[in-house]
Formats: structure tokens, C-alpha cells, sequence
């Protein structure tokens, strides 16, 4: 009895050990991942904002923090953000095929579909056991072999697009740094609360009804010399 004691304890406190690091080992590889940094090309693509700002819709800090909350609540960012959900519980590859057409379907234009699939294909390229598929569902499934926390998966997802957006935004609007970290410190509360939601979200919870943001997206394909491609 007096030796089971000390070994209990002790293969508790390796046990814990190898949680920790289990545990920071997923969130580093999450935030790389979702790094601007990563890989997967995301700043060639605006979604549709740089029309925006050419026809003076998104114009200032205020307008542009308003049409990201816009897309946080009821556009792409959550429609997105659903979708690698989804693909993390997919059990099968009927599943996933079929999530993969239904996400082709829910692209409002051509340049944001081309945005998914080669954001996706670079993704699966540069990430070891990954699912080449679109990106939302290729990090879904990359976030499921890996076993890391859906939980955790979502607000980093949705915080990531953002920062990749305000990022367009510094270069086609007078918005410096400062005001870039104020922008995103402020939707935290929002990726929060959409983050709940998501997780809590089926397919039949994927709309879009932010409708000036589709036509922009659209139309962006018609600016003559672009500078992102979406």
C-alpha cells in the first residue's frame, strides 16, 4: 500500500505532464495554421472588399468594422466557419463530398470559389495528413486528424479571417496599424458569441443574407486592374 501510493501519484503527474504539452503542441500548430504567415495565399484575396471601397461603400474605420461584423453575423466568415465544422465531424467520404458540393454551391461568384479551391489546394500542400478539398473544409479535416479542440478551432478560424481582411483594408483605405489592432480587439466579443453559435450549427444553418457583400464580390471580377482577386 505504502508503494502503490507514490506510483499512483507519480504516473498521475506524467500523465498531467504529457497533457500540457499535448495541449501546447495543438495550439501551436492551430495558430500557425491560421498565421497570416501561413502559406495558403490569403492576401491575394479582399472577398469582395476592394470593390467596396471603390465605390465607396467601405470607406472608414467605422464602415469597415460594420461590414465585418455584417459578415461575422450572417455572410461568408460564419458561412465558412460552418463549414469547417461540418467537415470536422464528417464520418465519411460521402460526407465530405457532398459537404465539398454544397460549399461550391454556397460560392456566390467564380473569383470566391477560386479563392476556396486554391487557398485549399495550398493548404493541402504545405500540411502534413491534410484533405485536399476547399480551404474551410480542408482545415476542418486537418483540425480532425490532428485531434485538436473544435472549440478552439472556430474563434481562431473566424479571428483569422478577420485579420486577413483588416489587412486588405490597411492597403486600400488611410487605416494604420493602431487603429487595425483597435478594429479586431473590438469584434472580439462578436467572435465570441458567433463562435457558440457555429458549434452549435448544421447545414441547414448556412445562408447568406448579406446580400451587398455578395454583389460586391461578384462585381469585383469586372474592376480593370485589380489588385486582389476577389
Amino acid at each position: 500500500m505504502v508503494l502503490v501510493e507514490p506510483l499512483a501519484i507519480l504516473t498521475k503527474t506524467l500523465k498531467d505532464v504529457f497533457d500540457m504539452k499535448s495541449s501546447i503542441l495543438e495550439k501551436h500548430t492551430l495558430t500557425q495554421w491560421l498565421s497570416p504567415s501561413y502559406p495558403i495565399g490569403a492576401y491575394n484575396f479582399s472577398q469582395g472588399l476592394e470593390y467596396a471601397v471603390k465605390e465607396s461603400l467601405v470607406s472608414d474605420e467605422k464602415t469597415l468594422k460594420d461590414w465585418l461584423r455584417e459578415n461575422l453575423e450572417a455572410g461568408y466568415f460564419r458561412n465558412d466557419a460552418i463549414f469547417v465544422k461540418l467537415a470536422f465531424f464528417s464520418e465519411t467520404e460521402e460526407q465530405l463530398e457532398k459537404l465539398v458540393e454544397l460549399m461550391n454551391a454556397f460560392s456566390t461568384s467564380k473569383s470566391r470559389l477560386d479563392e476556396q479551391i486554391l487557398q485549399g489546394k495550398a493548404f493541402f500542400k504545405v500540411t502534413p495528413n491534410s484533405t485536399d478539398a476547399p480551404y474551410p473544409i480542408a482545415l476542418g479535416m486537418a483540425a480532425k486528424n490532428y485531434d485538436l479542440k473544435i472549440e478552439e478551432v472556430i474563434p481562431l478560424f473566424l479571428q483569422s479571417c478577420l485579420s486577413n481582411v483588416i489587412s486588405v483594408a490597411q492597403r486600400l483605405l488611410p487605416i494604420g496599424q493602431t487603429e487595425a489592432v483597435k478594429i479586431l480587439r473590438d469584434l472580439f466579443p462578436k467572435i465570441e458569441e458567433v463562435s457558440q453559435l457555429v458549434l452549435i450549427s448544421s447545414e441547414a444553418d448556412i445562408l447568406s443574407s448579406c446580400y451587398l457583400t455578395d454583389s460586391c464580390s461578384i462585381f469585383q471580377e469586372t474592376i480593370d486592374g485589380k489588385i486582389f482577386k476577389s
